[in-house]
């Protein structure tokens, strides 16, 4: 006991200790850019603590107060100099000599611990999401299809006779278990996305680790692993997950070797397992794909909350043009193709101004900056410090969106309709004024796997069900922050009901009859 209370004591007056160092470094850094907050070590620190549980304000405090200038904001893992607008093509061009994104993204998430080092020194699922995955996107329809349709059945149980009229979930939590279950369909195939126990664990995995990883960055580096292995051992982490993979993976590759595997067509977990590095082990190959897990679920699970929290304040004549739409771009295609998501114009319309009016983050394009930066008033920002765009400094600029602070669903769809384009709005487009995808070389390569996903699985739900907020409740729930991450309400429900003005037309775009499917998991 008394060897446990003075490592403790150890550990403390280490975290103190560099604590102290690392904000003397916050706020002595050499180049004149400002800091937002008071003078000294303790303003640095209440600042800090403030942008933890509110950096919207802060931020939106730093930019009035500079008029938009560059200025740093504290943090308990350092200065980030924060950029405008007139930056963007700075940074989206620069290499990662300059500006490095990898380095960033590591310490960001502390991938050395949450996941591994070989993350970054052997990125080869960035490149093969960018190729392969890409290329193959229109041939995971069906499967996508048929488990959204079963994932979504079995989860809010209204569907045949005995089925309830509707049911209260609490929304993020559903929809993130649907994600993953659905993700998870076209990486590992059926046996593992319909293992309750391994979603649990995928899911808890991509929910913690931004968590872990925020709060290893805030310790000293000596004794980062051992508190990553206790919140992980606390939180759930890697290790919860690789113990269905790594096992699955091996009879898999296996069975793949010998030929024995009867495959109608290749999933993703196919393509890692030909396009991975000759050296690469099981349990490498099972991070690169936990690592993909991590990005597709915590991105559209969000996507899909904040839709339909924004969707369900819809009069019903739009709610019905964006169901309109839907079912005749499946007449006119055939059914779920990739020409008929394409057609879903309205649908990813609203999605473009989810990432708009709420993002996933509150600043951009993060980086590392190795060389620094030059400014035109002959500040610098200095090297070896994160520097990020302002998000919102973007998102609503009323020079590039009209009314910026209204979240319109329509608004992209109307955008390409008056200027008669199909790609220069879409959900999965990046440009200089939209950014929760990133930009340049390091734009999110899964971003069209998940624009397909998202569509699919809100064009079922809006076909099938009609949703509303809780008796009572009269405002979509706030959103949370933390560490400048942007998460819906985690507690706010949704009552879904079975649509009884369906058109009967519905059911012959649907894999099979929902009757086949068990309600509940049963």
């Amino acid at each position: 006991m008394l060897e446990f209370f003075q490592t403790g004591l150890l550990f403390l007056t280490a975290s103190v200790v560099w604590t102290f160092v690392r904000l003397a470094k916050g706020i002595s850094y050499p180049g004149d850019v400002p800091r937002f907050g008071e003078p000294g070590i303790f303003g640095y620190l209440k600042t800090a603590i403030r942008y933890t549980f509110d950096a919207e304000t802060v931020i939106s405090e730093g930019r009035e107060k500079y008029s938009g200038k560059p200025f740093a904001v504290p943090t308990l893992s350092g200065p980030v100099f924060l950029l405008g607008p007139g930056y963007y093509e700075i940074i989206r061009s620069s290499t990662d000599d300059n500006f490095n994104q990898p380095l960033a993204v590591s310490e960001d998430l502390q991938l050395s611990y949450t996941m591994d080092p070989e993350q970054i020194k052997y990125p080869y699922h960035v490149t093969l999401l960018t190729t392969t995955v890409n290329r193959a996107i229109p041939s995971f329809i069906p499967e996508i299809l048929d488990e959204s349709t079963r994932a979504i059945t079995e989860t809010l149980g209204l569907m045949g006779p005995d089925g309830p009229e509707s049911v209260s979930l609490p929304l993020f939590e559903t929809m993130t278990h649907l994600v993953a279950r659905i993700n998870n369909r076209v990486i590992f195939g059926t046996e593992l996305c319909r293992n309750e126990d391994f979603i649990h664990a995928i899911v808890r995995f991509a929910e913690t680790t931004p968590l872990i990883a925020t709060l290893v960055t805030w310790c000293p580096n000596i004794i980062r692993r051992p508190i990553y292995v206790a919140l992980s051992s606390l939180l759930g982490g890697k290790r919860d997950v690789l113990k269905f993979i790594v096992p699955f993976l091996t009879k898999y590759m296996k069975e793949r070797k010998k030929e024995t595997l009867e495959v109608e067509a290749p999933i993703i977990m196919d393509f890692f397992i030909e396009g991975a590095p000759p050296h690469e082990t099981v349990e490498g190959l099972a991070m690169h794909l936990i690592n993909i897990n991590f990005g597709s679920i915590h991105t559209s699970s969000i996507f899909t909350t904040q839709t339909l929290f924004e969707m369900v304040s819809l009069p019903r004549k739009d709610l019905a043009a964006i169901r309109e739409e839907i079912i005749v771009a499946l007449e006119s295609e055939g059914g779920w193709t990739k020409g008929a998501l394409l057609k879903f114009r309205k649908l990813d319309s609203a999605l473009r101004e989810i990432g708009r009016f709420h993002g996933l983050m509150q600043f951009g394009l993060p980086r590392y900056a190795l060389r620094g930066l030059n400014l035109p008033d002959d500040s610098k920002i200095p090297p070896g410090h994160r520097v990020a765009l302002d998000m919102k400094a973007f998102h609503f600029d009323p020079d590039v969106y009209p009314d910026p602070h209204r979240c319109d669903l329509f608004r992209f769809s109307k955008l390409r309709e008056s200027e008669e384009t199909d790609t220069k709005y879409g959900f999965s487009t990046v440009d200089a004024h939209y950014l929760p995808f990133s930009g340049g070389r390091h734009a999110c390569p899964g971003r069209f796997f998940a624009a397909m996903e998202l569509k699919i699985t809100l064009a079922h739900l809006l076909l099938n069900y009609d949703f509303a907020l809780p008796p009572g409740v009269t405002q979509r729930p706030a959103n949370t922050t933390f560490n400048g991450a942007i998460i819906p309400d985690p507690k706010a429900q949704m009552v879904f009901s079975r649509r009884k003005d369906a058109p009967p037309l519905t059911s012959q775009f649907m894999p099979y009859s929902t009757n086949e499917i068990p309600a509940q998991g049963k």
